[in-house]
C-alpha cells in the first residue's frame, strides 16, 4: 500500500473519533487492561481493515517522556485474507475510555505480525475481520 493511500486512511480514522467521543465495543479483559475498539471509525476494504484498538488502563502508565495516562489507542491494519495486523499509530490519553488530552503520540509502522486466533490480537480480528 503507498504512502499517500495510508496517510489517508489515518486521517479517516483518527478524524471524529477523538472530537467527539468514541463508539466503543468491549472485545478482551486482560490484566492490566480493559480493550474496546471503535466501532463507527473502523474500515474494511476488500481484504484490508482500519480499526483504532483502545486499551484502558486499570492503573495509570507513565511514558518514557514522565507523562501519565490512563488510556492508550493503536491505530491498527489488518491483512484479513493472511490473518496479518501491524501498529500504524499511538496515542497515549490523560483519562480513562480516550478521554482528555492526548500526553503524547507517534506515527509508528511495527513489522507485520500473525494474530493467532488465541492472542489478543486474534480476539480483535475475528470483530474487524468477519
Amino acid at each position: 500500500m503507498n504512502g499517500r493511500l495510508l496517510f489517508s486512511l489515518l486521517s479517516m480514522l483518527a478524524g471524529n473519533v477523538f472530537a467527539g467521543g468514541w463508539v466503543l465495543v468491549r472485545y478482551a479483559e486482560t490484566e492490566p487492561a480493559i480493550h474496546y475498539f471503535e466501532s463507527v471509525q473502523m474500515r474494511k476494504m476488500g481484504d484490508t481493515a482500519f480499526v483504532w484498538d483502545l486499551h484502558d488502563l486499570k492503573t495509570p502508565a507513565v511514558t518514557a517522556d514522565g507523562f501519565t495516562y490512563n488510556s492508550v489507542a493503536y491505530a491498527v491494519e489488518y491483512q484479513c485474507r493472511i490473518r496479518k495486523r501491524r501498529t500504524l499509530a499511538i496515542k497515549w490519553f490523560e483519562k480513562h475510555l480516550g478521554e482528555g488530552a492526548v500526553k503524547s503520540q507517534e506515527g509508528v509502522v511495527s513489522d507485520w505480525m500473525i494474530a493467532t486466533p488465541d492472542s489478543l490480537e486474534g480476539q480483535l480480528f475475528n470483530h474487524v475481520c468477519e
